[in-house]
């Protein structure tokens, strides 16, 4: 009896055995494990890094008590840039056989505040400049008109009170005046001064010689070589100027005029010259020629 032990187990058509199995990877990155290795401080370790951290702190020390007392250090020289002499003078004054010490040691911040306090500055800047030297620089308040108040005053755009001079001493400066000596709402007051001055430009500026705020919201400008105030009111200054300006020949033949009053949309109310103001008017006049 032959027996083929050689023959082959084929599995049938459809059963699980049949069916090739596929493998496939994770979508995303493969997590790989680290490793965390323990180090372990032994006693010689903390000592020397201990010894290491005092000698940094010891060397620091020392080089520092040595720089705060170099003499080289010591600020012998002190550079003043500014425009006013007043200002050059007074600072020469204030360093002059001062002791300012190490540079290092300087505090910048607390002589800024302190040269600060001077009237005409209005900024100041202060630079080290090593080894010996400092350097200050200013920017001075300018003044831009004449304040009427317990005398004349030059007055910044702070309404700082610069110095008491003279009118005749700037002759080119508008006075600014109040009834009340400005007792009561000085800055309302002179906000509306600065708006009129901003406003107006050229020409404008410089024939301005009196500008009156007494009343209530109102500026009243009195020019170069006339008697005339204009009321401007608190706004549009320099179209009721430019109005004043193309009527002016117009206006001549009204007479002397006490004042021209812009203050109403669309036209202008003139008020003539009281009769003892207008007689001396037209002798000042008479003698003229």
């Amino acid at each position: 009896m032959a027996v083929n032990v050689q023959a082959s187990f084929k599995p049938k058509g459809g059963s699980i055995l049949s069916q090739q199995t596929s493998y496939r990877r994770k979508r995303g990155k493969i997590k790989k494990k680290k490793i965390h290795r323990k180090i372990k401080l032994k006693l010689r370790h903390i000592v020397f890094s201990f010894v290491l951290l005092v000698g940094l702190f010891y060397g620091f020390s020392r080089l520092y008590l040595f720089l705060i007392t170099w003499e080289k250090l010591i600020i012998d020289e002190v550079e003043i840039i500014c425009q006013k002499e007043e200002i050059q003078r007074d600072f020469q004054l204030y360093f002059e056989k001062r002791y300012l010490g190490n540079i290092l040691l300087l505090n910048i911040g607390n002589l800024q505040k302190l040269l600060a306090t001077h009237t005409w500055i209005e900024d100041v800047y202060i630079r080290k400049i090593f080894p010996s030297t400092i350097r200050i620089e200013t920017t001075e308040r300018i003044p831009i008109a004449l304040l009427e108040k317990e005398g004349y005053f030059l007055i910044d755009k702070d309404g700082i009170l610069l110095q008491k001079i003279s009118p005749s001493d700037r002759p080119d400066l508008p006075v600014i005046i109040d009834a009340n000596r400005f007792r009561k709402d000085y800055d309302r007051k002179l906000a509306l001064a600065w708006a009129c001055l901003d406003n107006l430009e050229g020409s404008a500026l410089d024939q301005i010689s009196v500008m009156d705020l007494t009343e209530y919201e109102n500026v009243s400008l009195k020019l170069r070589n006339s008697e005339t105030w204009l009321k401007l009111g608190d706004r549009h200054f320099k179209e009721k100027y430019q109005k004043f300006a193309k009527n002016m020949a117009l206006l001549k033949t009204y007479g002397p005029l006490e004042y021209i009053d812009f203050r109403y949309e669309g036209r202008f109310v003139l008020g003539p010259l009281p009769k003892k103001k207008r007689n001396n008017a037209l002798d000042s006049e008479k003698e003229a020629f």
